[in-house]
């Protein structure tokens, strides 16, 4: 049987980006949250280590990069800005204590399993799985296993989440037909937008991450001036695509090992900071007046 390895790069790059985007859009039917990026990176590994030997341009990642960042924006309104306002030293509070959390919950993690302290702080930082692997690879970390944490993190994310809901909430509303597709303007924009990642990540080296923070301040910036912008699903499958592979491609057999063996132990630190964040959701709902299941969804990490 023909090894990867022997492959063609063209059929290399057609099996990782055909098979990135069959498996990212099978998770996200089953309503995966970055089911776009973890198809992709799930697929990457496995032909990375049956021995693919293509690996993704450092153009198309940083591209990737600033898609992230512009999707981060996205979810920037001046509505909630503006709620924001009103109760920012209370939600200040709260951020900083998931953040801590975070941080104790990586470092206890640290000690449990051996794994780097910083890489492990790193997978569990809360926020978009992408991006905090994007910004741990810029920094010179093992992004592989900060991967294989976030991952793990996600999961049991989910899991609890979902839980919570059934229990606070009940069943989930269908949502409502009809509602209307970005149109080819704004997903252009948003396009642009994510160049200046690039662009920044090229000849603005001082700026920490910029290939996603730049695109993330200009969208957002443009967002709260009531300029409207949108992720098309075309866009967002391409950042995640160069995402997921550009990490999937790095695992290695001893990576996976390492990461297995440390299971039990990443799996006990990822219950630690869901009962941690949950004591605040807690606190947060009884001091902002807002529901528990929201107060919840406002700290988990």
């Amino acid at each position: 049987m023909t090894r990867i390895a022997d492959w063609p790069a063209a059929a290399q790059w057609l099996a990782l980006i055909g098979g990135g985007l069959l498996a990212g859009y099978g998770l996200q039917a089953l309503q995966l949250p970055a089911g776009l990026m973890l198809g992709p990176l799930i697929l990457g590994a496995v032909l990375g280590m049956k021995g693919a030997t293509v690996r993704v341009p450092g153009l198309a990642y940083q591209l990737a990069q600033g898609i992230a960042g512009c999707l981060i924006a996205l979810h920037i309104e001046p509505e909630v800005l503006g709620r924001v306002a009103e109760l920012w030293p209370v939600l200040l509070i709260f951020v900083v204590l998931t953040f801590v959390a975070a941080c104790a919950t990586g470092a206890i993690a640290a000690v449990w399993t051996g794994i780097d302290r910083e890489v492990s702080v790193w997978g569990f930082l809360p926020g978009m799985a992408g991006t905090m692997i994007a910004i741990s690879h810029d920094r010179g970390l093992d992004s592989r296993m900060v991967a294989f944490i976030q991952i793990l993190r996600l999961m049991v994310v989910i899991a609890s989440m979902v839980v919570a809901a059934m229990l606070l909430v009940g069943p989930a509303a269908q949502p409502a037909s009809g509602a209307s597709a970005p149109d080819a303007l704004s997903g252009l924009a948003s396009l642009g937008i994510a160049c200046l990642g690039v662009i920044a990540a090229r000849w603005l080296p001082a700026i920490p991450a910029g290939a996603s923070l730049v695109p993330l301040t200009v969208a957002a910036g443009l967002g709260v001036s009531g300029i409207s912008l949108a992720m098309p699903g075309w866009l967002l499958a391409a950042g995640f695509l160069g995402l997921g592979l550009q990490i999937g491609l790095r695992f290695t057999p001893d990576l996976i090992r390492t990461g297995l063996a440390a299971l039990p132990a990443l799996l006990a630190a990822c219950l630690l900071l869901i009962a941690l964040c949950g004591v605040s959701g807690v606190f947060l709902s009884w001091i902002a007046g807002v529901d528990l299941m929201s107060g919840l969804l406002a700290t988990v990490p």
